[in-house]
This record gives structure tokens, C-alpha cells and sequence, in this order.
């Protein structure tokens, strides 16, 4: 009997990035990015994020964008944008 090993792991020709210095310690007055990684469920995780934030914190706008595959990185384009316009950035996971 013959078997194939098959790698489950993604890859990608992105650069790893790395996570932005903190540059504020509340959310009050800020815009934030509610990003849909277009997982099953993930939407259902960011409107209870957001629910949460608008509840506890004077948040001055929530964005909702959405990734075009939840299996590939966010395009830097979109990246870019979403850099320009918003102050924070969540993503999430469903399922």
C-alpha cells in the first residue's frame, strides 16, 4: 500500500507583518474596523464585539469591512486602507 503525507499548511507570499506599537489606552473618540474574515459565524463574534465596544466605550465610528477569502491574508490595498482610515483594526474567527 502506497500513502501520501499531505502538508496542511497554508502559505503565502505575503511578508509576515508585525503588530503595531499601542498608541492610545482606550477606544473613547476612535474609529474601529470590524473585519469579516468571511468565516462561517465570524460575523455573528464581530457584532458582539462591537455591541460590547459601542457599550463601554465612546467610540466614534465601527467600519465594517470583509476579507475576499478567510483563507489568504488581507490584501495590502485593503490593508492600506483600512490603516488610513480607521484607528484599530479586530478580525475574528467563526465556526
Amino acid at each position: 500500500m502506497n500513502a501520501t503525507v499531505v502538508n496542511p499548511t497554508g502559505s503565502s507570499a505575503e511578508a509576515p507583518g508585525s503588530l503595531a506599537p499601542r498608541r492610545f489606552r482606550d477606544l473613547n473618540g476612535k474609529t474601529v474596523c470590524l473585519l469579516d474574515s468571511t468565516k462561517f459565524n465570524s460575523d455573528r463574534v464581530l457584532d458582539a464585539i462591537g455591541e460590547l465596544l459601542q457599550e463601554r466605550y465612546a467610540v466614534k465610528e465601527i467600519v465594517r469591512e470583509r476579507k475576499p477569502y478567510f483563507g489568504r491574508p488581507v490584501p495590502i490595498a485593503q490593508a492600506q486602507k483600512l490603516a488610513s482610515r480607521c484607528d484599530v483594526v479586530i478580525t475574528a474567527v467563526g465556526d
